[in-house]
């Protein structure tokens, strides 16, 4: 394929097969095979070919997932055109944590794969969480030590075949939600969308193992606020095939009537896709009766979902399914799920309940800020980690402007002299608008321990509040140390009170050098970007030097954050004693927590504060539903034992619960872990009040729906 091509198949009286195969030979399939079989000096027939469904389905013939017939059509035109080794894969979501049946081999013959084309063509289903090796992901990025399935990996050949649907957070998903398929974590909306941002693992995914061709089926589409956990069919009779998969995106997208900049998994894409659509075989006008979501649904619910916890409770409780087929694995699910799925499966035609649905989002909204503030104020280790990416290309900093970056911010300390100390060991002083200061404190660690167990190069991952980033080295020394990396770090709002008023973490991304003497090694970085434009400046050195009594640590620096709106409209530069006592204690109380962690880490503890990141090969992060669960069923049982009283037995005879009386008269009472079964088995008092409860929680929801149609009628 010689550039970005697109086709779209929407002639009438055409078979689904048949726009299947005029598809993928109008945008060049035939060619591409055969310049890649050129490439790795092989046969057509010998180039490995992996297809990449969608299969978010819960039902047989659902519109969220790509109609298996259309990908059986596509192996027999692979075949037809010499291709002899094609396989179908996918990896398992997070779906399969709290559905059943939703794992590779099942799901596939759930939702229609026979395994065999209608032109008995043989084909098979790849598991693409087995099978995994060493990607070679770049330092730097989010997916850096990640592995892949080989079978993607070392694919001659990659396609995706899409669904066509829209997405009440995203607003569509397309190829690139698709292409996450051949990533192999099980819970995937963890590890792709709550550990890192989406849009960058789809970046580096794609970096890494491109998409050759494209092709999404829009023979019958999902359309409106529903998405795939309830989606509503429309018929748009239509095959796409793309030879660029951002283009892919980018078009299906503007058939919704949609920005593709909508999806988050869109913010990487090329600067110039689709500004010059010179190669598009059909229409680009929205598909006829093609509802897109909701503009006050799609708005809600990515409020929403921006506390974690919100979408991976929700998702079961809302998801439209096929419960013989799919069945849920929590009890408080499946009821909740009953009563909950028919409420708001289709909220674009249903007034009332699309507000009731926003109006809870909105409540859930707030209430996850409000959360969010209190980890961040009171309970830091609750706090999530990031996994951040470097965010920007260190080798166009020229290395002797890398070098020049510690003599320029040694000239910040002639910018202090005559300052006041403000605070014990602390100066500092506004210059342009930013804070220049500096820190001085001396340990009790001699120096040579303290370098020993505390490597310069990390300073800044072991300050005040830090939640997440990266290092890259650039350059080392003679005995291996780096003198020159690139970093990016993310911290909670600066002082963490910003966080009452809407603050932003702190995100910097920085160039640095570190120096090396006998009596004092330093670390300076110079800030080159910031992804949250949270910074202006966040410059500085850090120093260890040796002196009498342990090692002297200097921090000097200059600081210039971005205020949040409500706080910026005060101006407190109109008050300066109070804007002078609140830059004090603010610094007085990061260094001094930040030199509290450096002598902890001397000393061998750990300072991260933060839930540890999830890995593919650690334990499962605990659904929320689970979590509920088992503190309704702890509740419940905490009031069965507290009805069944302490009364004092006597010495002959026991109670009727059965408690042993021994023949000095004291009673043996059961422990906890044996009056109970294992966490998550609903049992007892607890298996007949969890429905009871659920089922009043619904009946108020519905209650309240009525009201609403109640009031929408009246005149």
């Amino acid at each position: 394929m010689t550039g970005p091509r697109v086709v779209v198949v929407d002639q009438p009286g055409l078979d689904p097969a048949e726009r299947v195969d005029r598809a993928v030979r109008q945008v060049g399939i035939v060619e591409a095979l055969a310049a890649r079989a050129l490439q790795a000096d092989v046969a057509v027939g010998a180039v490995p070919v992996v297809i990449v469904p969608e299969v978010e389905g819960f039902e047989l013939g659902s519109p969220a997932a790509t109609d298996p017939r259309l990908v059986e059509a596509l192996v027999d035109t692979l075949h037809d055109i010499g291709c002899g080794d094609v396989v179908c894969g996918f990896s398992a979501d997070t779906t399969s944590r709290w559905a059943g049946n939703r794992d590779v081999h099942a799901l596939a013959d759930l939702l229609g794969y026979r395994f065999t084309t209608t032109a008995g063509r043989d084909y098979d289903i790849v598991d693409l969480g087995t099978d995994l090796v060493p990607a070679d992901f770049p330092e730097g990025g989010v997916l850096a030590g990640s592995s892949l399935a080989a079978t993607w990996l070392h694919a001659g050949f990659r396609i995706v075949f899409a669904a066509n649907r829209t997405d009440p957070a995203d607003g569509y998903q397309l190829a690139l939600r698709t292409v996450l398929r051949a990533l192999p974590p099980t819970d995937d909306h963890l590890h792709h969308r709550v550990a890192a941002n989406g849009g960058d693992v789809v970046r580096e995914l794609l970096a890494r193992t491109p998409v050759d061709l494209v092709l999404v089926d829009a023979i019958v589409s999902s359309d409106g606020s529903g998405g795939s956990w309830a989606p509503h069919a429309v018929h748009t009779d239509a095959v796409m095939a793309c030879d660029d998969i951002w283009l892919a995106d980018a078009v299906g997208a503007t058939r919704m009537g949609l920005d593709p900049a909508t999806s988050p998994l869109f913010a990487h894409a090329p600067s110039d896709v689709g500004v010059a659509l010179d190669d598009l075989t059909g229409r680009l006008d929205p598909w006829p009766g093609f509802v897109p979501p909701d503009p006050i649904v799609l708005s809600s619910t990515r409020a929403r979902d921006a506390t974690p916890t919100w979408p991976r409770l929700l998702r079961p409780w809302l998801q439209v399914l096929d419960a013989e087929a799919f069945p849920l694995a929590s009890p408080l699910d499946d009821r909740l799920n009953r009563r909950l799925a028919p409420l708001f499966a289709d909220v674009d035609r249903d007034v009332v309940a699309r507000t009731l649905l926003a109006t809870v989002n909105g409540m859930m909204a707030t209430l996850g800020s409000w959360l969010e503030t209190y980890r961040t104020l009171f309970d830091k280790d609750a706090v999530r980690r990031t996994r951040l990416p470097l965010g920007f290309d260190p080798d166009t900093h020229d290395p002797d402007a890398v070098d020049a970056i510690l003599p320029e911010l040694e000239r910040l300390a002639g910018l202090l002299s005559g300052a006041p100390e403000r605070a014990p060991g602390l100066r500092w002083r506004t210059v342009g608008g930013a804070t220049v200061f500096d820190y001085v404190r001396v340990v009790p660690i001699p120096f040579d321990e303290l370098v020993a167990t505390v490597d310069v190069a990390t300073t800044i991952s072991l300050m005040n509040d830090y939640v997440g980033g990266v290092v890259v080295e650039l350059a080392h020394d003679d005995r291996g140390r780096p003198v020159r990396q690139a970093e990016r770090n993310r911290y909670l709002p600066q002082p963490n009170w910003m966080a009452l008023w809407g603050g932003d973490p702190i995100d910097v991304g920085k160039i640095e050098v570190v120096s090396f003497e006998p009596d004092r090694q330093r670390l300076a970085w110079k800030t080159v970007t910031s992804d949250n434009g949270s910074a202006v400046h966040d410059d500085g050195i850090a120093e260890f030097a040796r002196v009498r009594d342990g090692t002297r640590v200097t921090i000097l620096g200059r600081q210039q954050f971005t205020l949040p709106p409500a706080l910026a409209a005060l101006d407190l530069d109109l008050v300066p004693d109070l804007r002078a006592h609140l830059v004090t204690d603010a610094y007085r109380t990061f260094f001094d927590r930040t030199l509290a962690n450096i002598e902890a880490t001397a000393e061998g503890r750990d300072v991260r504060i933060g839930r540890p990141l999830p890995t593919v090969d650690g334990p499962d992060d605990p659904l929320p539903s689970a979590r509920l669960e088992q503190a309704l069923e702890d509740v419940l049982e905490w009031f069965d034992r507290a009805s069944q009283g302490h009364a004092v037995h006597d010495r002959q005879g026991g109670d009727a619960t059965g408690d042993e009386v021994d023949d000095l008269g004291f009673t043996h009472v059961p422990g906890r872990d044996a009056r109970r079964e294992p966490p998550g088995a609903l049992d007892g008092a607890a298996a007949s009040l969890a429905p009871v409860l659920a089922g009043l929680w619904s009946g108020l929801a519905e209650t309240a729906l009525r009201d609403l149609e109640t009031l929408a009628r009246v005149p």
